[in-house]
This record gives C-alpha cells, sequence and structure tokens, in this order.
C-alpha cells in the first residue's frame, strides 16, 4: 500500500485572544480598569484560556499626570505610584474572568534599576513576571531602563509558553533557548512601535521564531495616542497568531491577523499537539536538526520554569 495514514494524534488545544489596544486619554484609573476589562469581557466571551495586551500597556497612566514631565521621571514615577493598583486590576480580573491574562508591559522598579516588566496573571494565584532582556536605543537612553537577566517559562494545563517583549523577539538565540532546552511551544511578544517598519520588524521576526522553532508565536500590538505625552503621541501595530508554515497548519503560517492601526481583538484556536506532528513528519525538520547542530548559544542568566495549574 502506497499510503498510511498517521496514527491519530490526541488534540491539546489552547484558545489565544490578543489585543490590538487603543490607548486613549483617560481622566481616572477607574477609566483606565474599565478600558482594559472591556477587552477581557470580549476575551471571555470568546471562551479564550490565554488574552495577551501589548507591551507598556501602562503608560496610558500618564495621561492622569497634567505635569510636563521628562521622559525618564515619568517611567519613574508610574513605577512608583501605580504598580500596586495596577497589580490588584489584573489580579481581580485573571480571577473573576478564570483567564490566563498577560498584561502588557508595566515599569517595575527592583532596587534603583527600572525595568520593563510583563507580567502574567492567574485566577487565584501569585502573578509571574519577565523583564525585557534587550533595550532599544529610546528604552536605554530616553526612558532609561534598565536590561533584565533572566528567562521565564510558564508551565500550564495546556503547555509550556514565554514571553518575548518586542525587540526580545527580534533574537532567534533567545527563542531557541527557550524552545529547545524548556519546552516552550508558545512566545507571546507584546509590542509597542511608532510606526509600520518598527510593527514590521517584530511581526517578521515573530513569524520567523514560529517557522524556526516550530511553536505558535502571538503578537499583541498597541494602536492610538496620548496627545500632548511625549513619545506616545503615535503608535502603529498589526497583531497577529502565527503558526509554522506547512501542511498541518494555514498555508501563510498566518492563523489570523488583525486590520492594521486599528482596535481590535483576535482570536485562534491552537492546537499544540499538532506541533509534536510536524517536528516529527514535517516538510523539514527544523526543531529535530537545531537539537544537533553546532549554533548554540550561551546564556548567563537563569532559565526558571514556573507551574500554574488552572
Amino acid at each position: 500500500m502506497r499510503f498510511s495514514a498517521p496514527k491519530p494524534v490526541l488534540s491539546r488545544p489552547v484558545r489565544v485572544c490578543a489585543v490590538q489596544y487603543s490607548l486613549r486619554k483617560i481622566s481616572t484609573f477607574q477609566d483606565f480598569a474599565d478600558h482594559v476589562e472591556s477587552y477581557i469581557d470580549v476575551g471571555d466571551d470568546y471562551d479564550a484560556d490565554l488574552i495577551v495586551f501589548p507591551e507598556l500597556l501602562g503608560v496610558q497612566l500618564l495621561g492622569l499626570n497634567s505635569e510636563d514631565e521628562e521622559p525618564a521621571a515619568a517611567m519613574r514615577r508610574l513605577a512608583s505610584e501605580m504598580v500596586e493598583a495596577f497589580d490588584d486590576l489584573f489580579d481581580r480580573l485573571a480571577t473573576e474572568y478564570g483567564r490566563i491574562i498577560v498584561a502588557g508591559t508595566m515599569p517595575r522598579l527592583e532596587s534603583k534599576c527600572l525595568l520593563n516588566v510583563a507580567s502574567v496573571y492567574f485566577p487565584n494565584a501569585e502573578p509571574l513576571h519577565q523583564a525585557k532582556l534587550h533595550l532599544t536605543p529610546a528604552e536605554r537612553n530616553i526612558w532609561q531602563f534598565s536590561p533584565g537577566r533572566d528567562l521565564l517559562v510558564v508551565d500550564t494545563d495546556f503547555g509550556k509558553f514565554a514571553i518575548a517583549i518586542c525587540y526580545d523577539a527580534q533574537f532567534p538565540e533567545l527563542s531557541k533557548i527557550l524552545c529547545n532546552h524548556h519546552g516552550v511551544e508558545l512566545i507571546v511578544v507584546p509590542y509597542m512601535t511608532d510606526d509600520r517598519r518598527g510593527s514590521c520588524r517584530v511581526t517578521t521576526c515573530a513569524r520567523a521564531r514560529a517557522i524556526e522553532n516550530q511553536i505558535f508565536t502571538v503578537t499583541a500590538g498597541m494602536v492610538g495616542s496620548l496627545p500632548r505625552v511625549t513619545y506616545f503621541t503615535s503608535q502603529f501595530a498589526q497583531s497577529g497568531i502565527y503558526t509554522p508554515a506547512d501542511f498541518a497548519f494555514p498555508m501563510d503560517g498566518i492563523a489570523t491577523e488583525a486590520a492594521a492601526n486599528v482596535e481590535q481583538v483576535i482570536v485562534a484556536d491552537l492546537d499544540l499537539a499538532l506541533l509534536d506532528r510536524v517536528r516529527n513528519n514535517g516538510s523539514v525538520l527544523t526543531f529535530l536538526d537545531s537539537q544537533s547542530d553546532t549554533l548554540h548559544t550561551r546564556f548567563d542568566g537563569r532559565v526558571h520554569t514556573e507551574a500554574r495549574r488552572c
């Protein structure tokens, strides 16, 4: 017989919701809370397991201050004054809606260092945090962030995922470490860019990481503006959920993609069991072949896996 059907593969589904968030002027913290919850309510309507917000989500709160601040001072004030309320909000929403939420990023102080940190919130459990490792010139020189050093792997009921914040997605070694050595099959990429070129860099690299490692990647970008708040007067995004490029997946490797630069929520069902199939029997075997090549990177930080069972 020329053809033998493959044995059935047990399904490992996860429904992912990516929020293309619209930055806009607010008057109170409650305005921010209501705005955030409106998106989570949509994700809840779709019964999403994982809801992802963009990078620097918390900067919307800068609009509450009428003073003309230097960017670095504004970021430090945000980190010192708003983190507790931010955490309380997302802890409550994760528990009330029963969802895992990647709440974009928020500036946080660690000792005297200012970090750009993505936080993951769970129903009735402590949040987990991933600091951005690679910093753009603006982040180093204007906002005066410091880089993080460690990597987080989140082990959930549906599988293991990790976070690559915006610029971090443009360094393939980071994803290779997470996927080859720590079992990550889904990488979420919260990002914020101010023009199409920046969004193109993030999107292209996220798609490349999906193909190289035979994983799923999810980008969630920021649109809209904060009038008269320096460096946040214009944002551009086209968020997407991406797959390997092989027969078991959409022909162009795009599970779904948002319209460019409009407020939108996108949702896709991903089956992690398909990754097992394509990694062992795909048209190409990039994941397996990368196990035995010599293109390995030394990582001097710590990779820690945290389990959260909901």
